[in-house]
């Protein structure tokens, strides 16, 4: 079998020698391997006793990313990047165990009592040989009213140094929203992004939907999305990292973090509709 269920995670494994681990506690992918290497970072100081969201590997952010916003009032109160990486999710069922890939299903807990709406948050993790399919499936269960939210999948990548890769993929003349310089709408040159300083954009409906990493060393990483239309591409470098109190030391220079989502603004779902969010990483 390549499912395996412990207390806290479930393990899934190809005959190829590749695996992930997906925590129950914000069904956070803390480990992924692929060709004999480990492809995710989880920094060595995260907490992984459900006290505080996971420092690493895949958190979901939902129902918000980022501070929450205003207004209205029931998402005014929610923390940094909702709620959704700070539950206890459950694994809903296998939907394929094969040799050749496995995938899971994961279904979501309801949200905190101040958040009324009425939704069904899932999450499918795919394994292949060398990939790693993510996906996000949000339903409107209401019959009457429209819902509201944003969502991300936050993936840390793991680097030999990140002083030395190359990001492709941003078109010529994309906005992003550069949280750096005070949030403001700046275009993409469409070159090559390197990491010698902090790096924090919000890429908006980016129309490639892929983003590929060379890590400087031979390897990388593929990452294409659909139904999510916005990249953000974060590595605090030691300017800010050294002040984030969950990161081991140098530990920015172990990862960046390609997060797709649709988060330049709140998707609306009429009621009875579905969105679905793509990830699919492809480990080079």
């Amino acid at each position: 079998m390549g499912v395996t269920e412990t207390a806290k995670s479930v393990i899934i494994n190809t005959a190829s020698g590749s695996s992930a681990e997906i925590y129950l506690f914000g069904a956070t992918v803390t480990s992924w391997k692929a060709g004999g290497k480990e492809r995710l970072f989880v920094s060595s100081k995260s907490a992984l006793d459900g006290s505080k969201p996971i420092r690493g590997g895949i958190p979901v952010c939902f129902p918000i990313f980022g501070p929450p916003p205003s207004s209205p009032a029931e998402y005014a109160s929610l923390s940094q990047h909702g709620f959704a990486r700070n539950q206890t999710w459950k694994l809903d069922k296998i939907v394929m165990d094969r040799p050749e890939g496995v995938s899971i299903r994961f279904l979501a807990p309801s949200p905190p009592s101040s958040f009324q709406h009425a939704y069904k948050l899932a999450y499918v993790v795919t394994l292949t040989e060398h990939q790693l399919s993510t996906d996000v499936h949000i339903v409107n269960e209401s019959e009457e009213q429209e819902f509201k939210f944003q969502a991300l999948l936050h993936s840390y990548l793991a680097i030999p140094d990140s002083s030395k890769i190359k990001i492709t993929g941003i078109d010529k003349q994309t906005n992003y929203k550069d949280k750096i310089l005070d949030g403001q709408i700046l275009q993409s040159d469409g070159g090559e992004l390197v990491i010698d300083k902090p790096i924090d954009r919000v890429y908006q409906k980016v129309p490639s939907q892929e983003i590929h990493v060379d890590d400087g060393a031979g390897s990388g990483f593929k990452v294409r999305f659909r139904g999510f239309e916005d990249c953000t591409i974060w590595n605090p470098t030691e300017e800010v990292g050294k002040n984030i109190a969950d990161m081991e030391d140098k530990g920015w220079e172990r990862y960046v973090c390609i997060e797709p989502g649709y988060v330049r603004e709140f998707k609306t779902l009429a009621p009875g509709e579905e969105f679905i969010g793509q990830q699919i990483i492809t480990a080079l």
